[in-house]
């Protein structure tokens, strides 16, 4: 079935008594110290290091009580260094009050810093609380600050090394807001819920930016990020059918038991629940003839089905060049190859899902580029259904019929975003940046590796370097 330090030690002591030769061997503490900064901090709060990373502090975890902001935990457990860093503020009972009845909802506030493996400047503040909301769905802490700053450049905050400087008058009203939904969030799930929150930022400007929100928008949202966080389920291998000495079998045979096909969703359901979607983004018949859309129900997320019509930019093997602006910029040769060197055109992967949120397909102007992780939960390792060269097809036919082959690839590789990275190596082309392809047709589908991409700041005497198909996706909440 388909499943998420670099600081100093003490030193060890070692001290002869006498001469006699003896020694004390004391074991290593870890200290991580800062300063609780938030705007709504009174300075003399519990502090402790989230060993669990549920995000409360729970019995047993390193705490301590702050004084005048400042805070220091020592510990033996160097699991110190990597764990997020929790604030409890005491609220007293939350104003939502149609969740105030609820133990796990109500009385007190989090803000929380996430772990950063360094001893000392672990401020927390609400900015901190985001990018640690971040980091709970298991990206770096580097990731984590640059979708964070995204999420701020389009809400028009600074951007600027906001890990420390978090504690900005310009991010105060940002700051009340996040508190006052965490003081209402249920508690037993709020590490999955901050993710969504910080993750999702520009959806929720209207809220996040009101210097006085009224419950009723505070609880809106609440309800928003709860429905996110029960649908984000996965699908299974889509794998139903049995091995045995015979071949495939539909039953489980019983020399050969513990097979995928007998757990999970696949048993259930065969792995995957789809619905087709008009262009209105309401349901269709599971036999419907014409559709625009296919909602997952397990993930609750919406993707576009492709078109057979080669003027249209959703035509299902139509390339792009990859680019996100403010990092990165697609290579000259790349536009070229695709005819839009001239700046006209839907060349880029953004200019596309720019395209497809004007035309609000399905009702939705919220299209996306998927995760790597959104795409091989698609892949469906059950499907027969083969093309015109025998390769067998990675998504569901009956819902996807059409899936691209095109590019240097033949095996379904499709843009998604991606961590860019470049490798130091005599091979490295300036400029360079390595993609992680996930492959989705073929006997193979599932592999991924790694291929490299050029950027604009690539030498032009370079050859092109890889333009690839796409297939955007977006979120259910917003429908």
């Amino acid at each position: 079935m388909k499943t998420q330090l670099t600081l100093l030690a003490a030193a060890v002591m070692l001290a002869g008594c006498g001469g006699s030769g003896g020694s004390d061997e004391s074991a290593p503490t870890y200290t991580i110290s800062g300063t609780i900064n938030a705007h709504a901090a009174q300075g003399n709060e519990q502090v402790c290091i989230d060993l669990n990373q549920d995000f409360v502090c729970n019995s047993g975890e390193p705490t301590t009580t702050a004084k005048n902001g400042a805070y220091s935990i020592t510990s033996i457990n160097k699991a110190v260094l990597n764990s997020p860093i929790v604030v409890t503020l005491d609220t007293g009972a939350t104003t939502l009050s149609s969740r105030s009845n609820t133990a796990s909802a109500a009385n007190y506030s989090v803000i929380i810093a996430p772990g950063k493996r360094q001893s000392s400047g672990n401020d927390i503040n609400g900015v901190t609380t985001l990018i640690a909301g971040q980091v709970a769905s298991g990206d770096t802490l580097q990731a984590a600050l640059l979708k964070v700053e995204e999420q701020f450049n389009q809400l028009g905050l600074p951007t600027d090394d906001i890990i420390n400087r978090g504690d900005s008058a310009e991010y105060q009203t940002l700051e009340q807001n996040v508190l006052a939904l965490t003081s209402a969030m249920d508690k037993t799930d709020l590490n999955t819920q901050l993710f969504a929150l910080a993750s999702n930022l520009e959806r929720y400007r209207s809220f996040v930016l009101d210097a006085a929100p009224t419950d009723q928008a505070a609880s809106e949202v609440l309800e928003k990020l709860e429905t996110t966080v029960t649908l984000k389920g996965f699908n299974d291998t889509g794998i139903t059918q049995y091995l045995s000495d015979d071949g495939e079998v539909a039953d489980a045979p019983a020399d050969y038991p513990g097979q995928d096909a007998a757990y999970g969703h696949d048993q259930a359901d065969g792995g995957f629940k789809f619905v087709k979607l008009d262009n209105n983004g309401q349901a269709l018949a599971a036999n419907a003839q014409e559709w625009s859309c296919v909602q997952d129900e397990r993930t609750g997320l919406v993707w576009e089905k492709k078109l057979d019509n080669a003027d249209s930019p959703r035509h299902f093997d139509r390339l792009f060049a990859y680019q996100k602006s403010g990092s990165f910029e697609p290579f000259i040769e790349d536009l070229k190859v695709l005819g839009c060197e001239d700046g006209k055109g839907i060349c880029t992967t953004e200019q596309y899902v720019a395209h497809l949120n004007s035309e609000q397909v399905c009702g939705i102007s919220n299209w996306r580029l998927p995760t790597p992780g959104e795409v091989y939960n698609l892949i469906d390792f059950g499907e027969t259904a083969t093309d015109s060269d025998g390769l067998v097809y990675g998504f569901d036919t009956q819902y996807f019929p059409l899936q691209s082959k095109a590019s240097y690839f033949e095996t379904g590789v499709v843009w998604t975003t991606f961590d860019m990275f470049s490798e130091y190596s005599a091979q490295a082309t300036q400029g360079g940046f390595y993609y992680n392809a996930v492959q989705t047709r073929g006997t193979d589908r599932g592999l991924t590796y790694m291929v490299e991409i050029y950027s604009d700041k690539t030498p032009v005497d370079n050859y092109d370097s890889y333009q690839l198909a796409t297939r955007l996706v977006a979120d259910v909440e917003t429908n």
